[in-house]
C-alpha cells in the first residue's frame, strides 16, 4: 500500500508543479496561430528558422515578473465539465430525478473524464543575434477518471452489479526540464528563390533533464456490492522513474513570400526520448481480491490488507519514455498595415501523453489600434483541446513589451471546459 500512496503523490506533484513550455502570452491570445509570428527566444517550440528573418530582434529577453522570476502560465481543462453544466444541473437547488441524472451522466465521455492541468514555468528565454537559449520546466500527460465513478456518485450502488469499473482509468505524466539552443540563418534555395524574397533555415537541440515519470501500463478492477459484503477485485501495473536524461531536435524552414505573405514549416522533438532511472526506476505491481463482509466493516483496513495478493515495487535498470514529436505549418497575411492574419496547423505523430493524432488548426488576427497597443483574437479546432479561442493585448514599444493573453478551451464563456491565462514581458533591441 505504501507504493500506491507514493505513486499517487508523485502524480499529484507532477500535475501541479511543471509546465507545457511552448505557451506564452501572444500564442495564448492567438489560440496557437503563432508559428510565423514567433521571434527571439519565443521561437522555442514554434520554429527556429524565424531567428534568421530580417525582422528578428538582435537581442531579446522574455520574462515574467523579473528576469529569472517566472510568472506561471496556468491552463486547466477537462473533457466534460463546464460552468453551464454546473449551473444548469448542480446549482439549481432543485430535486434531480433519475432522468435528470441520466442526462447529466450523458455529458461524460464513455472513455472517461480526461483532465489536463498545465502550468508554465520558464526560467530563461534569451536570444542574441541568430541564436537563442531557452530553459524551462514542462509536463506532458493525461489523467483519466472512469465514467462509472460518476454513475456511482449519482445513483449509488446496485447489489450484485459492479459499482465501479476501473478499466478506463489512466495516468501518464512526465516532468522534464528542457535546455534548448537554437540557431537560424538566411540561405539561398534555387527552387524557392524565384518565388520568395527571403528563405531561412534553423535548428535546435534540446537537452532533456527528467524530473519524474508516472505511468500506468495496466489498470483493471471492479468493486461490487452485495447485501452482506463488498467484493474488491483489481490489479495495477505501472512504471515510476525519478531522474532521467534525453534529447530532441527541431528543424525549421521559413519564407517571406512578399511584403504581405509569409509561410513556414517545422518539425519538433525529432527522435525525442527520455531514459529514466538516474536516481530511481521502479516497476509497480499491485493486485487485490477481497470479500469484506458487513460484520468486518469496523476492521475495514485489516480486511483490505488480507485481500492483497500482490503489492510489490522492485527496481529496474531503467526504461524509456517518448517525448512527443509534431509538425507545424504556418502562414501569415498582412491585410492592412495594422492588421495581420495568421494560421497554424499542428500535427502530432503519436497518441500518448498529451499528444493526439487529431490535427489542430488555428486561425487568428492581430489589429494594431495604435503602433504600441495591439488587439489579438484567435480560434482553433481539433487537437487535444477540440476547440479553443483566445484574446489578448499588450503594450508593445520599441524596446519593451508587456503582453497578456486569455483563452478558453472546449467552448466559449459559460460553455467552456477550461481556461488559460498568461502574462509576460520582453526587452528587445
Amino acid at each position: 500500500m505504501k507504493t500506491i500512496k507514493y505513486f499517487l503523490i508523485l502524480m499529484l506533484v507532477s500535475t501541479t508543479v511543471f509546465a507545457q513550455y511552448y505557451l506564452n502570452p501572444v500564442s495564448t491570445s492567438l489560440a496557437g496561430a503563432y508559428a510565423t509570428k514567433a521571434r527571439g527566444a519565443y521561437i522555442n517550440g514554434w520554429n527556429p528558422a524565424n531567428l534568421g528573418l530580417e525582422n528578428n530582434p538582435r537581442f531579446s529577453l522574455h520574462f515574467g515578473f523579473l528576469p529569472l522570476v517566472p510568472f506561471p502560465t496556468v491552463q486547466i481543462s477537462n473533457s466534460a465539465i463546464s460552468p453551464f453544466l454546473m449551473n444548469k444541473h448542480f446549482f439549481t437547488g432543485g430535486y434531480l430525478t433519475d432522468q435528470d441524472k441520466e442526462d447529466l451522466i450523458a455529458f461524460f465521455p464513455d472513455d472517461g473524464l480526461s483532465v489536463n492541468p498545465l502550468m508554465q514555468l520558464p526560467i530563461l528565454n534569451l536570444s542574441f543575434g541568430r541564436w537563442a537559449v531557452s530553459i524551462g520546466t514542462e509536463v506532458t500527460g493525461v489523467v483519466t477518471l472512469p465514467k462509472s465513478l460518476f454513475r456511482f456518485a449519482f445513483f449509488g450502488n446496485e447489489f450484485e452489479k459492479p459499482l465501479l469499473d476501473l478499466e478506463n482509468t489512466n495516468v501518464e505524466m512526465q516532468a522534464v526540464t528542457s535546455v534548448a539552443l537554437a540557431h537560424g540563418r538566411e540561405v539561398t534555395i534555387p527552387v524557392l528563390s524565384d518565388v520568395v524574397e527571403q528563405t531561412t533555415v534553423g535548428a535546435a537541440i534540446k537537452v532533456l533533464i527528467g524530473g519524474g515519470y508516472t505511468g500506468f501500463e495496466q489498470v483493471a478492477g471492479t468493486v461490487t456490492s452485495y447485501p452482506d459484503k463488498i467484493v474488491l477485485d483489481g490489479n495495477l501495473k505501472g512504471l515510476m522513474g525519478i531522474g532521467g536524461y534525453g534529447a530532441a531536435f527541431d528543424l525549421g524552414l521559413a519564407t517571406v513570400i512578399n511584403e504581405k505573405m509569409s509561410a513556414n514549416i517545422s518539425l519538433h522533438n525529432l527522435f525525442g526520448f527520455i531514459n529514466w532511472g538516474m536516481i530511481e526506476a521502479e516497476k509497480v505491481e499491485y493486485s487485490i481480491y477481497s470479500e469484506i463482509y458487513s460484520e468486518d466493516f469496523e476492521n475495514f483496513d485489516s480486511a483490505l490488507e488480507e485481500g492483497i495478493q500482490t503489492d510489490t515495487s522492485y527496481s529496474v535498470s531503467g526504461f524509456t519514455s517518448n517525448y512527443p514529436s509534431y509538425l507545424l505549418l504556418g502562414f501569415e497575411y498582412r491585410i492592412l498595415d495594422n492588421l495581420n492574419a495568421y494560421a497554424t496547423v499542428k500535427q502530432h505523430f503519436s497518441n500518448d501523453l498529451a499528444a493526439t493524432y487529431l490535427p489542430k488548426v488555428s486561425i487568428a488576427a492581430e489589429y494594431d489600434i495604435t503602433h504600441w497597443f495591439p488587439a489579438r483574437l484567435g480560434f482553433s479546432f481539433g487537437g487535444i483541446e477540440k476547440f479553443q479561442w483566445g484574446i489578448g493585448t499588450g503594450l508593445n514599444f520599441s524596446h519593451y513589451a508587456l503582453d497578456i493573453g486569455f483563452s478558453q478551451i472546449g467552448g466559449m464563456f459559460n460553455h467552456a471546459k477550461g481556461f488559460a491565462i498568461s502574462f509576460g514581458q520582453s526587452i528587445l533591441f
